[in-house]
């Protein structure tokens, strides 16, 4: 075998192992050859570090062959034994990805992709074995099992892992033969079990792409109701996948301030707001205060009567796809000149027939609200604190200030409450006022 045709065997060769007998002894006398040319150099010492994960990964796949001592349904027993494995020896991922990302977070996110990938890989490798079935019995329960434990793992936004699910199936045994196999749901609880994998993906806004279909249509069929289905939704995900005025991040960020920036990016309406984050001392403590003003707010606030007070709400929730945050708002009474609404007896005179004669009353424009000013009240500004207290609203008041020196002069009253949790009734011993009088 010429090293040309060699090494392109090595270097297409999956990350499976053991790898076949015949090369495996072809592997180990090829790393004693001297390589004569710098390529050949760059091969080796690649094969090396191949080489080297293969050797980790046996050992620790032995290590999880022995903790599961038979095929089983339980999902929970194979990836206990994959987080031991880490355990023991927390370089295995650093064979398995050639390059790890220097960001804590998405250093995490690869470390739990390859967990639940590696955890469904050895059950696969169970399964295939002599001894067990070519049906891989009870792998419907081990699908069901796992994708109830992908939230609780973090990986419920990973495609890779729903791919790795979607291998457990055998292939070509389900795949119906006759169009009267394809009507009446050939294998009806695999299918059943296929159909829970695309909604789940569904959910959680991932669009299949073309190798998720492949191997759908390797295991079911180009005709079952599976692949319609994925069909239909890789149609559709391509036609809304844009329309989202709001549209977050894949990974939702760790960091609370990105997290309170993009919710305060969600709510504002208006395209001339600025957000701003304030570090303030409290209790020894450095917290922060995300604050959301727009200029046409603060020159409401600057034409605002310093007799009439402001008001302090909150918490309200606003939701960031499985994450919540609380946000409060400054507000003002609203203005009841620009809501209103002409009454029935008034609607009914337009179908009166009018003369000439008839006296003219005389018509003005109304004037137009802004984007802020609604009929409940006129929003001033939006801010999201770090603890949610009525001390930090007031550090983030004192804050305004600097751009806002009317607020000095007017007085302001806080009505708080705890943020909704559900559907629950609030009453009024619930809400806690109290007024912050102005600096003389």
């Amino acid at each position: 075998m010429s090293a040309c045709i060699f090494w392109q065997l090595i270097k297409n060769r999956c990350n499976r192992v053991p790898f076949h007998p015949v090369i495996q002894v072809l592997c180990q006398r090829s790393i004693h050859t001297k390589c004569t040319c710098a390529q050949s150099r760059n091969q080796s010492y690649k094969y090396k570090q191949y080489q080297q994960y293969i050797q980790t990964r046996q050992f620790s796949t032995t290590n999880i062959h022995r903790a599961v001592d038979k095929v089983t349904k339980s999902f929970d027993e194979y990836y206990s034994a994959v987080l031991e494995a880490h355990k023991s020896n927390e370089n295995l991922i650093l064979y398995k990805y050639r390059e790890i990302s220097k960001d804590e977070s998405e250093r995490e996110i690869q470390l739990r992709r390859w967990m639940f990938n590696e955890a469904v890989d050895i059950y696969i490798e169970k399964s295939d074995s002599p001894h067990a079935s070519a049906l891989r019995r009870g792998h419907v329960e081990f699908i069901s099992q796992a994708l109830q434990r992908m939230r609780e793992l973090g990986v419920h936004r990973e495609l890779a892992c729903y791919k790795a699910l979607i291998k457990v199936f055998p292939t070509d045994i389900m795949v119906p033969r006759t169009a009267m196999q394809v009507e009446f749901y050939h294998y009806p609880k695999q299918q059943d079990s296929a159909h829970e994998i695309l909604e789940q993906m569904e959910d959680n806004g991932l669009m299949p792409d073309q190798e998720t279909r492949d191997l759908m249509e390797a295991r079911f069929g180009k005709h079952t109701h599976v692949v319609r289905k994925i069909r239909r939704m890789m149609y559709w995900f391509r036609k809304f996948q844009n329309t989202n005025p709001f549209k977050l991040p894949h990974y939702l960020p760790l960091d609370p301030i990105e997290l309170a920036i993009l919710a305060l990016k969600k709510m504002s309406v208006d395209l001339e707001n600025e957000i701003k984050v304030f570090k303030v001392t409290d209790q020894g403590q450095q917290l922060f205060i995300a604050s959301a003003q727009s200029p046409t707010q603060r020159d409401m606030i600057r034409k605002h009567s310093e007799s009439v007070p402001l008001y302090v709400e909150g918490g309200y929730l606003v939701w960031l796809r499985d994450k919540w945050q609380t946000y409060f708002i400054l507000r003002s009474d609203s203005d009841s000149k620009l809501f209103q609404y002409r009454t029935k007896e008034e609607e009914d005179e337009d179908f009166e027939i009018e003369t000439i004669f008839d006296t003219e009353e005389p018509k003005q424009l109304a004037p137009r609200p802004s984007v802020h000013q609604q009929e409940d009240g006129t929003i001033l500004g939006m801010c999201i604190t770090e603890t949610s207290t009525k001390d930090s609203l007031v550090s983030w008041i004192r804050c305004l200030q600097e751009a806002n020196p009317n607020l000095e002069k007017i007085p302001i009253v806080f009505t708080l409450r705890s943020p909704e949790e559900g559907i629950v009734p609030v009453e009024d011993e619930d809400i806690k006022t109290e007024q912050l009088e102005p600096s003389k």
